[in-house]
């Protein structure tokens, strides 16, 4: 019996070691640490609203890529590197990296039909990706819905071949169709493979509609501009027009259109790039990102994004100056570290992507990239604020999610809330933030976050609203991760 206990015992000490293995830990080696906590205590909660203040104010006009308040903000923070003594991130002694964009903006096609100029979203509006074009006196065939079925069909003894169709919306009554006739994508297709120049469909009830489309069509859409690899989807001009508007204009049954799709314009943003040199592991690189962008106007009122994402810019401005304070005084990291606030967040990730497609360190240097987007608010999904959301952690290396794991619990005490980092997470977050494009080349990540709210990228995103003390203590956080993981003997492992 005495035997058979001493087996059991071993079984379940052996089983315990297993299940705790499974769990996984690892040990910090620098943290806690004096001086760590006493460069830490110069992220303030003052300092934070200082620079938020600046950033997020009026003067800036919302930072919408490749405008002038964004230019003005990347200004801004080179001047702050500079001043903290941190050295320009780029190899020709300068802070920014230019990178080019493609702006579309439909509010500048002009359209015309029997030479009466059309007014954009009063009479008309276009949708489409094209390549810039000009139509001059095209002829218009009316063609009921458009519709092209094998058991019925609109272009029936009906030449389209150069010309624009005029179409009504839906499909016809009475006569049995696949409700994917309803869909402007499928008339579209028909009205190209027949030859038409473009389509204008008879929108019902427009000005309801484009009360429901109007920021999609107001705003411009940008895309980073490579020449040789352009993201058009080339089909034909598709422009809807006024129902109140066909029945009050007298067609007297001939027809034609001008139109001028001009709406690219080539303009530039930039990624600030700051970097400071480590010691004996300096050719290995930490990233820590944020973007300083945000979407500029709504209907005419300023967006000021003072979480989205001033939050996490200011925080990479305190977290920088920190480590420079640590490097003034001898106690530099070991690894290199870059400091990158980056712009084109709000147009698709466009200026994370340029830099992970022109890296100025070789990617495959780089250790981690630690992303701070939107950590100044509480959402509703909480009853206090001491928490945040660690999305990424885990996906690429589980010593990186371990080592967040440890720095929280000796130093900072938040509730890591994982929510968002499950793989069937329907807001898919992961994919939404700058640290995906370093993700998607198997670098590892985390993605800092607390939550969407009711100012999301609305004209309240104030400053006002920013909980100065969690985001102090938020930045904290990412200060000491970065510190472990910059000083570390071995360089964080990537999941097998």
């Amino acid at each position: 019996m005495r035997n058979f206990v001493i087996f059991i015992i071993i079984v379940l000490g052996i089983s315990s070691c297993v299940i705790f293995n499974k769990k996984g830990s690892i040990e910090l080696e620098t943290l806690p640490n004096d001086l760590a906590q006493k460069y830490a205590a110069s992220i303030t909660e003052k300092d934070l609203e200082k620079h938020l203040t600046v950033l997020a104010s009026d003067e800036y006009e919302g930072r919408e890529t490749a405008m002038p308040g964004q230019k003005k903000a990347a200004k801004y923070i080179e001047n702050h590197f500079s001043a903290i003594g941190l050295a320009p991130g780029l190899s020709d002694d300068s802070y920014q990296q230019s990178f080019p964009v493609e702006l579309k903006d439909p509010s500048k096609v002009e359209f015309k039909i029997n030479g009466t100029e059309l007014t954009f979203l009063d009479h008309f509006y276009y949708l489409g990706n094209l390549n810039d074009t000009v139509y001059n006196q095209v002829e218009v065939v009316e063609l009921g819905f458009g519709v092209d079925a094998e058991t019925y069909s609109d272009y029936k003894n009906k030449d389209v071949a150069g010309k624009f169709i005029l179409i009504k919306e839906g499909i016809p009554e009475k006569i049995e169709l696949s409700a994917a006739w309803g869909s402007w994508r499928n008339k579209l297709d028909a009205a190209a493979n027949h030859g038409a120049l473009g389509m204008i469909t008879i929108q019902n009830k427009f000005d309801d509609r484009v009360d429901q489309i109007r920021m999609f069509v107001e705003n411009p859409r940008m895309q980073l501009h490579d020449k040789g690899n352009q993201q058009y989807n080339y089909s034909i001009p598709n422009i809807y027009v006024s129902d109140s508007l066909v029945n009050a204009y007298e067609w007297n049954g001939e027809m034609t259109v001008d139109l001028a799709i001009q709406t690219k314009e080539l303009l530039s943003s930039e990624n600030v790039l700051g970097f400071m040199e480590g010691t004996d592991l300096k050719e290995e690189i930490v990233v820590i990102t944020a973007h300083y962008d945000h979407i500029g106007y709504d209907n005419g009122e300023i967006c000021n994004g003072a979480d989205d994402d001033g939050s996490g810019t200011v925080s990479l401005l305190e977290i920088a100056e920190a480590f420079t304070l640590a490097k003034s005084a001898g106690n530099g990291p070991r690894r290199s570290i870059l400091f990158m606030t980056v712009s084109g967040e709000e147009k698709g990730l466009l200026g994370s992507q340029y830099y992970s497609e022109h890296p100025v360190y070789p990617l495959e240097n780089t250790v981690v990239d630690l992303n701070i987007d939107m950590i100044g608010r509480k959402d509703s999904l909480h009853d206090n604020d001491q928490y945040v959301y660690l999305i990424g952690a885990d996906r690429i290396s589980k010593d990186l999610h371990y080592i967040s794991e440890e720095v929280n619990k000796e130093l900072i005490d938040f509730y890591l809330d994982y929510t968002y980092n499950e793989e069937d997470d329907p807001n898919h977050f992961y994919y939404r933030s700058d640290h995906y494009n370093f993700a998607k080349h198997n670098i590892p990540v985390i993605f800092y976050f607390s939550g969407v709210h009711e100012d999301y990228h609305k004209p309240t995103d104030d400053v006002d609203k920013i909980l100065f003390p969690k985001l102090a203590k938020t930045a904290k956080l990412i200060f000491y991760t970065a510190w472990e993981i910059a000083n570390r003997t071995e360089r964080i492992r990537k999941n097998a």
